[in-house]
Formats: C-alpha cells, sequence, structure tokens
C-alpha cells in the first residue's frame, strides 16, 4: 500500500451517485479532477483532493440559503459566502474551482 493509499483511506469517501441533483454538473467537474466526495448529503456536499484533505469545497443548504465555503490559496483558511439559489451557488464554486487548480 503506497502513502496516497493510505491519506486516502482517511477520507470518508463517498463513491455513490451524488444524493443532491442540484448539483451533479459540480460533482462531475470535481471527480474529472481527481477530487472525492467527503460529504453527500441531500443538505451538505463536500470535495476534497485525496493527499491535501485541508484543502476542501463545501456548500451546506437551509431552507433559505446556500452556504459555499472555499478554501484559500495558500492558507489554511477558508473563504465562506451565501447565495439565495442553486444557479449562483453553483456558478460561484465552479469558478473558484478553476481559479484554484489552475
Amino acid at each position: 500500500m503506497n502513502s496516497n493509499d493510505n491519506m486516502l483511506s482517511s477520507l470518508s469517501v463517498n463513491t455513490s451517485q451524488l444524493k443532491n441533483k442540484g448539483f451533479m454538473f459540480l460533482d462531475s467537474m470535481f471527480r474529472e479532477n481527481g477530487w472525492v466526495a467527503i460529504k453527500n448529503e441531500i443538505d451538505w456536499i463536500c470535495y476534497s483532493k485525496p493527499g491535501f484533505e485541508t484543502e476542501y469545497f463545501e456548500i451546506k443548504i437551509d431552507v433559505s440559503k446556500i452556504y459555499v465555503s472555499i478554501p484559500l490559496q495558500n492558507s489554511i483558511f477558508q473563504y465562506k459566502t451565501s447565495f439565495k439559489d442553486y444557479f449562483s451557488a453553483s456558478e460561484y464554486v465552479e469558478e473558484r474551482f478553476k481559479d484554484f487548480i489552475l
């Protein structure tokens, strides 16, 4: 077993189909870039990259808002914001993810 296997096993990786269908595009984008869902609930989705567990993109949904938390490059901190609709939250996460991986 190599070190990547150990790191991956330390994550609670969820390989099942995304429970919240409103973020299916984001799910495929994260997975295509080697990120895994570490939280897959209808109201809470979180992605991280094996070996970089302190960097994660998190989406939490409540009755009135969608809260998004994104990692800040070269930092241990996250930036958090909220949106009123799925489209705006999804667009924001997509753009920040592209910024993050480039």
